[in-house]
């Protein structure tokens, strides 16, 4: 399901007037504790941006004269039913969002684009971990340093470890897995007994490779 800018935008958006003075748009800044708003005519159309630097402008100048007089006036609209993607490429800080009627209906920022992404990261390991728990074979990964780093349930059952306890740990100290030979050679390993280290499972490791280089390893148990 993609995100679209109707879903991540910031609503009910503080807007300044273009006549209003600089002064009553710091004080409002301070108040809301926002660096940055659109600016609006006697049509409630957007006609400009203003922002802290804008404002910073005004200390040597007045700070009684109109937020027009130093906005920027070259503004970017941004649909709301785009996707969050799209305004990746556009590169302004502040995005002004707008129907299908051109009426602006919220307001786009970095920080809004930052949690959408966090929040679809957040769900996307979320969803891995419950198809990777969901396995009829034991799963546990290891970071480049042969840390632990996930142990599903079936590998939990398998090897009878709890994964709150050895996440982290060095695998060296949970079970006898060559995992460095993996590593370091960028080598698999096939059909591992460990039935003599009394595990009665036997073990598959694959090294785990991204652009190029061996960040840890996977070992799958049966």
């Amino acid at each position: 399901m993609r995100v679209l800018i109707k879903d991540v935008m910031s609503k009910g958006v503080v807007k300044l007037h273009k006549d209003w003075p600089v002064r009553k748009a710091a004080q409002i800044f301070l108040e809301r504790v926002i660096d940055g708003a659109p600016v609006v005519d006697n049509e409630n159309r957007v006609v400009g941006i203003f922002t802290k630097t804008h404002l910073m402008r005004a200390l040597d100048k007045s700070l009684d004269m109109p937020v027009e007089r130093l906005m920027n006036k070259n503004v970017i609209f941004i649909s709301e039913t785009l996707p969050v993607e799209e305004a990746l490429n556009i590169p302004v800080g502040r995005l002004p969002v707008v129907d299908d009627d051109g009426n602006m209906v919220g307001w786009l920022t970095r920080t809004d684009l930052a949690f959408a992404f966090i929040d679809q990261y957040k769900k996307a390991i979320e969803g891995l971990s419950a198809i990777i728990d969901s396995l009829y074979v034991g799963v546990l990964a290891v970071d480049r340093k042969g840390q632990i780093s996930l142990v599903n349930k079936k590998a939990a059952s398998l090897l009878d470890i709890d994964p709150a306890k050895v996440l982290g740990n060095s695998v060296d100290q949970v079970l006898p897995l060559p995992v460095n030979k993996a590593i370091v050679k960028n080598q698999s390993i096939s059909g591992l007994d460990l039935s003599g280290s009394g595990y009665p499972v036997v073990a598959d490791i694959t090294p785990v490779v991204s652009n190029g280089e061996v960040t840890g390893a996977v070992a799958v148990f049966r």
